[in-house]
């Protein structure tokens, strides 16, 4: 009766000890994958942020003129060199 009675327990024991590995892991696993999403957001944050700013410096009337100026001369526009 007591060697069946401190097998229940070692088994008990070790299906705790692998309960508890399995829910540390997975607990683990569920903060990277979250460290993760969060690292890969501020990455498109900052894609995004950049290409509004290429999009507001090219479409700015500075940048404008000075292409357009650069085609006038480069296709020969009558009208440009006249000014």
């Amino acid at each position: 009766m007591k060697n069946k009675f401190v097998q229940i327990l070692k088994i008990t024991a070790y299906t705790g000890i692998i309960l508890a590995s399995t829910f540390y892991i997975l607990t683990n696993i569920k903060e990277k994958k979250k460290k993760n999403n969060n690292e890969r957001m501020l990455l498109i944050a900052r894609q995004i942020d950049a290409e509004i700013r290429n999009t507001n410096r090219k479409t700015s009337p500075r940048y404008h003129e000075k292409n357009q100026a650069k085609y006038d001369k480069l296709w020969g526009n009558d009208e440009a060199s006249a000014n």
